[in-house]
């Protein structure tokens, strides 16, 4: 079978699609051709005209291309067209991502910590050293019409997939077809969530907390596209929506369905206010939201023996030794150094890490050097604390922390007179713990990072891989929650009080992730939600490495199955002109349900490969998925020996 039709002709269950098997004629002048992305074809006087591109292994001839977004998983067909001589015809917003990838790229490297903007990677790249520019003919901004070979094409900003996407508008047969990319992927699904990730400017949100903030874009594109009234619309993945009026309908229900379920929960309230909800909800829910949202948790003071310091929270002994949670800035530091010094504090004996994220450990390193402390971590943290360069997640710290004591879920043990045991804690971020102290003869707390405040759950970052699993993310969270002693008081460090949740209030919690569940099942075309959520499922791994000309560099690629049963995946891998692929193993892979799986990669770098940056991606495959250049690795050439 050829790739270019692996998608169409298999993955019917996995988007639930009526999919187009073949080459066929949609209206008559416009061709679909099948595959990863779809190809649209026009013919006008023995000229060719392709939307998307042309997913074929052997793709007819293209005078033109044109793009609706930048996304390479959906671009590759359409850059090979313009490899060929075709011109390519892209959004404005967007013109920077085709023509100069090579610069976001140089740039990357270095924004790729202390990253709170949380934009997709899947950025034009592989197989070229320094990503793969594409030049760009003519670029084309919303209200303009321009025409090819007397056929009038306008264009339709619509931002929501990504910033600055745009459709395109045809009248074929008299009627109107509209190429939406992935606007909409079926009838009423969007292609994931975690792409949506964005700034809200208007209530003071970065990108780092704008839980799929672009979806108030992405409602205001369909409705500009059902105002068209077109008959039929043509995504760039999925089947032809011949309903589009209805399917657009379907879309807006579910996305606001799930955005009203996730605001019920959303911990941001307890800093921004309630005004703060009620502006996103309106922004995707109309000037009429409302949002039913749990009451807040039961709050008090912290005991005496917590000292608050900034983010961090100083566990103070009677023979005044201390265990630090969290060094995130300076200011931590010097405050324990004051106390030290002031004879307030004998020692650091520990210091125990929540989470790898920057404003909990950028300084750790230092007061490791300045007390001599252990660092505790669980087994699952340890080693992003320790090689935090090698993943692709929010917020990561350039200061390496060398955990002296990685210890497993449920540990327990003794210190002054208190009795700590360690939880592996994925709640805010899937690498994240929490420490249960309990003082003798005093009051117990649970030290549980950023997982939650009182009003409900930090998941507000996508791209910190909050999986919905019975077992796994916030339902362990919570299960964890409704074990722990009943008069444990909450600590979140960024929170003054301490907090403890009510009965109730977990209840309502782990009935509003269950509900989550369904919907984003109804909401996404994957078999199960988690692919469309969980950006990281399947990565490169190191994210970013280096290598020398004459040597092997060896990377993985690591695949979370996310499907409740065993399933195969298959790799391909792109590398530049004379790089030899001397092992992928094991290939294909065979990963159990629900766990993760890692394919071992020994790839010969050339004796003349040019110093610099360049990109490798690649290809995945499962169960008659097809995704082009889905995962990348920065690969930094240094000077030979």
């Amino acid at each position: 079978m050829k790739r270019g039709f692996f998608l169409s002709t298999v993955a019917v269950f996995l988007f639930a699609l009526e999919a187009t098997r073949s080459e066929e004629p949609a209206l008559e002048g416009l061709t679909i051709v099948p595959g990863p992305i779809n190809g649209a074809l026009i013919e006008r006087g023995g000229k060719a005209l392709a939307i998307y591109g042309d997913p074929r292994p052997s793709p007819a001839p293209a005078e033109t291309v044109l793009f609706t977004h930048h996304r390479r998983d959906v671009v590759w067909a359409g850059a090979a067209l313009v490899e060929r001589g075709a011109k390519a015809v892209v959004p404005a917003a967007e013109a920077d991502l085709f023509a100069k990838a090579d610069q976001f790229w140089v740039r990357f490297a270095d924004a790729r910590f202390h990253d709170y903007a949380q934009q997709t990677t899947k950025v034009l790249a592989a197989p070229l050293p320094a990503a793969r520019p594409l030049a760009v003919d003519r670029m084309v901004r919303g209200g303009e019409t321009f025409v090819w070979e007397g056929l009038p094409i306008r264009v339709v900003e619509t931002p929501g997939y990504t910033r600055g996407a745009v459709s395109y508008l045809i009248e074929l047969e008299g009627k109107t077809v509209a190429f939406t990319g992935d606007l909409i992927h079926g009838d009423g699904k969007l292609f994931d969530l975690y792409s949506l990730q964005d700034a809200i400017p208007e209530a003071k949100i970065g990108g780092y907390h704008g839980y799929a903030a672009r979806l108030g874009e992405l409602v205001a594109s369909l409705r500009k596209i059902a105002a068209e009234n077109p008959a039929v619309l043509v995504p760039a993945r999925g089947p032809l929506i011949r309903d589009p009026r209805g399917s657009i309908e379907r879309l807006i229900r579910r996305i606001e369905a799930l955005y009203a379920n996730y605001l019920s929960t959303d911990a941001l309230r307890w800093y921004f206010g309630d005004e703060h909800i009620q502006a996103k909800a309106r922004r995707v829910l109309g000037p009429d939201a409302k949002v039913d949202w749990m009451s807040k948790a039961e709050t008090r003071d912290l005991p005496p023996w917590i000292i608050p310091i900034e983010n961090s929270r100083l566990v103070l002994s009677a023979a005044g030794r201390g265990l630090l949670v969290d060094c995130g800035g300076q200011g931590i530091l010097d405050a324990v150094k004051k106390m030290r010094g002031e004879g307030k504090l004998a020692a650091i004996d520990h210091v125990f890490i929540t989470h790898y994220h920057d404003d909990h450990t950028d300084r750790v390193a230092a007061l490791v050097e300045a007390f001599g402390c252990t660092v505790l971590s669980s087994l699952q943290s340890r080693d992003v604390l320790e090689n935090p360069g090698a993943y692709r997640l929010p917020c990561l710290t350039r200061n390496p922390i060398h955990v002296s004591a990685p210890l497993p879920s449920g540990a327990t043990w003794r210190w002054q007179e208190f009795e700590l045991t360690l939880h592996y804690f994925p709640g805010q971020t899937i690498l994240h713990d929490a420490l249960l102290v309990k003082k003798d003869g005093g009051e117990t707390v649970f030290f549980a990072g950023d997982s939650f405040t009182p009003c409900g759950m930090d998941d507000y970052c996508l791209p910190n891989r909050n999986i919905l699993h019975r077992d796994a993310g916030y339902f362990r969270c919570l299960d964890l929650l409704a074990k722990v002693p009943r008069d444990a008081w909450i600590i979140n460090q960024h929170v003054e009080p301490a907090f403890r949740f009510s009965e109730a209030n977990l209840r309502f919690m782990v009935a509003a992730i269950e509900r989550r569940v369904e919907l984003l099942r109804n909401l996404l075309p994957w078999p199960d939600p988690n692919f469309g959520i969980d950006e990281g499922w399947a990565s490169m791994h190191p994210h970013a490495t280096e290598a020398r000309p004459g040597e092997t560099l060896r990377s993985s690629l690591k695949i979370t199955n996310h499907l409740s049963r065993e399933e195969a995946f298959r790799i391909d891998v792109h590398l530049p002109k004379g790089w030899t692929l001397r092992s992928l193993a094991p290939n294909p892979i065979l990963i159990p349900p629900r766990q993760e799986g890692s394919v071992k990669l020994e790839i010969a770098v050339p004796p003349d490969a040019p110093k610099g940056p360049l990109v490798l991606t690649a290809d995945i495959q499962w169960a008659g998925v097809e995704l082009r250049e889905w995962a990348e690795c920065l690969v930094t050439v240094q000077p030979g020996k």
